[in-house]
């Protein structure tokens, strides 16, 4: 089968391509070996392709039903096919993480920012604003994310530094939606992404995390952990994500 991945350089420029792997573990799994992380994989569009995902018996099953019903299945399936949308217009420039006070910044996201957005779909957008952090509110409806489209959350002289960050962004990932409604996508196609990647971003941080942790347990010497530190810090920067702090080296 053939899967799209997009991911990006150490420049933090995005990229796409494609691998040909017999599912999208083992399509993870051959771009990692390549030194590529990428942070989506998906089956590649094409009646094809997604045949092959089913298994040859589900594909004997498909071909005798589509002999047996071939005008209907056509128009169902013009229907019924959910549109695909281009990963580039999901690759938002604005979305970073804050500068400021680590406390006011930690209320914020886990409030979903309830101290600067009146608004749940404004709060909605902002929990998703900050790459890898959890989420303060995780659900809300199509409606209240329409209405944020149709308003912008303007910056005033009173705002706190991090208000102003946040603000910002939200208002790029509204430009982010619009683009991606404009390539055929739905509101809650788009919320179900933001979900999607947030928790790929997540997964991100805990496994380097994890890798630093074992190799500060593991006895190697203190360089060999700080380069460890450094290089799996690197990729997190490239990815917008928050950096894993050093851990206690030599019992100090």
């Amino acid at each position: 089968m053939k899967f799209l991945y997009s991911y990006k350089t150490s420049a933090n420029e995005p990229r796409d391509g494609e691998v040909c792997a017999r599912s999208r573990d083992e399509a993870f799994a051959k771009l990692k070996k390549q030194g590529i992380r990428p942070f989506s994989v998906r089956l590649a569009p094409g009646l094809w392709n997604r045949l092959l995902s089913l298994g040859w018996m589900a594909f004997a099953i498909f071909v005798l039903v589509a002999i047996a019903a071939a005008l209907s299945f056509a128009y169902l399936r013009e229907r019924s096919e959910v549109p695909v949308v281009e990963d580039s217009v999901f690759l938002s420039k604005t979305r970073r993480q804050i500068v400021g006070d680590a406390v006011v910044i930690e209320a914020g996201i886990m409030s979903g920012w309830s101290e600067v957005f009146p608004d749940e779909g404004e709060r909605f957008l902002a929990s998703f604003a900050v790459p890898g952090v959890p989420a303060g509110v995780k659900a809300t409806n199509v409606m209240e994310i329409e209405k944020s489209l149709t308003r912008r959350v303007s910056v005033s002289s009173g705002d706190s530094m991090e208000a102003k960050q946040i603000k910002s962004m939200v208002e790029g990932m509204k430009d982010e939606l619009r683009g991606y409604l404009s390539h055929g996508g739905t509101i809650q196609q788009y919320g179900e992404r933001l979900v999607e990647r947030q928790e790929q971003e997540q997964a991100y941080y805990r496994r380097i995390k994890e890798e630093i942790d074992a190799a500060a347990r593991s006895g190697k010497g203190e360089d060999e952990v700080v380069a460890i530190w450094k290089s799996g810090n690197a990729e997190l920067r490239n990815m917008g994500i928050r950096l894993v702090p050093l851990p206690e080296l030599n019992g100090e």
